[in-house]
């Protein structure tokens, strides 16, 4: 028979799925695009999609979300579950931000064509970019498992 092995740590893939949340919370509130000067970002009004929503809480939450998970695999090692919870966060957060993306370079292709000058910004590049990083972490945490060792 042979005896369960300790949790290992998984300090690489907690500060991935970390450093994620972060950069996904940061991209919330950077600029997402700019029309003749104005620049918007998740937060401001109108949203992306003129039609009043704004995602970039929802980007915040998820962020939180990845980090907080992040943070608790680093003390507490529970692997498993926070990591399959963590690749399906960051797997909504980095969906929506592409489906966001497609939407503001609509807007660029739609202002460039009456002649406004717009361009996106570097927001929701960093929310894929932490959302693509957070997958990473969690994958990570996930493929670290406990080693079987016998006893003698």
């Amino acid at each position: 028979t042979g005896s369960k092995a300790p949790r290992p740590a998984v300090a690489i893939g907690a500060a991935l799925l970390t450093f994620g949340g972060v950069l996904m919370i940061v991209g919330s509130f950077l600029s997402w695009f700019e029309i003749d000067g104005e620049t918007f970002n998740g937060f401001s009004e109108g949203g992306e999609n003129g039609d009043g929503t704004k995602d970039g809480p929802v980007f915040a939450v998820l962020g939180v979300l990845a980090l907080s998970f992040g943070l608790v695999q680093l003390a507490a090692r529970k692997v498993l579950a926070l990591g399959i919870i963590g690749i399906v966060v960051g797997a909504f957060g980095l969906l929506a931000a592409i489906a966001d993306l497609s939407d503001v370079n609509d807007l660029v292709d739609l202002g460039e064509a009456f002649g406004a000058d717009v361009s996106a910004g570097p927001g929701l590049y960093v929310v894929i970019l932490g959302a693509a990083v957070a997958i990473a972490g969690a994958i990570a945490t996930i493929a670290k498992r406990r080693i079987w060792t016998p006893t003698t």
